[in-house]
């Protein structure tokens, strides 16, 4: 069987279904019209095998510490699929909503691959402030560039037609902002929470300001690369809609100025600020927490007294 689609220009697709291919196939619900159509091929299978790879690849690599990162990363997808969904379904603002479910997330995430540790509890509070500033920053750059209800989106048209046309979609984007943000804060957070302690277990001596001039010079070399990795996310995901732009020989800025790539800006820009803004926050927390005992974390957490930090 052949599937014929025809694009832009001509541009045609075939996809060719061969005995024995599962596909998805849409059936009319008049008896009297007799109408069925091919409309996909099941990829379910080929998914759930490079799922697999996946986790393989995590668990030999990972050890005992991978298993605990997938077993957190299926907690994650649960919370956003059975909490955050249905909430702001029902109406829940959204962008709360992904703060705290975000909050809640790198706590888990934190105990779970990390322990209970001071560098837990440093890099939790961090994500937490960084994420909040995030928010703050998205939503009074959404405020300032007046976008327009939809964002530049056509699937906020599409959940619009599906009759979600009560759902706060500014605050959508907010939360996707956040989420976005989340998994880079996360690994910032535990980086720099984790060189703090590293640095004060190999020199117990060294005070408070000598700790955190170490660890922001390990910090800054952390940056370059985070913030990239975030910004070449963003791009990558939009390159089809950048290429469309440039062979369509617009102004630069205007093209910009439009309000489907500078959704995009957004997003990019507040998501590499509240990175960088990570850095010297969980630095201070984390060198504020030195030498400090805190409820339910042992002496094997890195509790050392050193001269000049009580």
């Amino acid at each position: 069987v052949e599937g014929f689609l025809q694009g832009p220009n001509g541009l045609e697709a075939r996809p060719e279904f061969l005995v024995g291919d599962e596909v998805i196939v849409n059936i009319s619900t008049d008896p009297a019209a007799g109408f069925v159509a091919v409309n996909d091929r099941y990829r379910v299978p080929t998914l759930a095998l490079l799922l697999a790879l996946f986790a393989v690849a995590v668990t030999v690599v990972g050890g005992w510490r991978g298993i605990r990162s997938l077993i957190a990363l299926a907690l994650t997808l649960a919370v956003i699929v059975k909490l955050v969904v249905p909430m702001i379904l029902a109406g829940w603002d959204p962008a709360w909503v992904a703060i705290g479910a975000a909050s809640g997330v790198t706590v888990v995430t934190f105990l779970l691959t990390e322990g209970a540790r001071r560098q837990t509890v440093a890099a939790a509070l961090g994500t937490a402030i960084s994420l909040t500033m995030v928010a703050l920053l998205a939503s009074l750059f959404d405020a300032l560039s007046r976008f327009t209800p939809l964002r530049g989106s056509e699937s906020a048209g599409f959940l619009i037609s599906l009759g979600g046309s009560d759902l706060d979609l500014g605050g959508l984007v907010l939360a996707a902002v956040i989420f976005g943000a989340l998994g880079v804060l996360d690994d910032v957070t535990v980086t720099q929470a984790a060189t703090v302690q590293e640095l004060y277990e190999s020199d117990t001596t060294a005070g408070r300001m000598a700790l955190a001039g170490r660890a922001m010079n390990v910090g800054r070399s952390h940056i370059a690369a985070t913030v990239n990795t975030l910004v070449l996310a963003y791009v990558g995901a939009s390159l089809p809609l950048i290429v469309l732009f440039a062979a369509g020989r617009q102004d630069p800025m205007l093209v910009v100025s439009g309000e489907v790539v500078a959704v995009e800006v957004v997003r990019a820009l507040v998501g590499s600020i509240g990175i960088v803004a990570a850095v010297p926050i969980t630095t201070a927390i984390a060198v504020g927490l030195i030498g400090r005992r805190i409820p339910f974390i042992g002496e094997g957490s890195g509790v050392r007294h050193a001269p000049g930090w009580d």
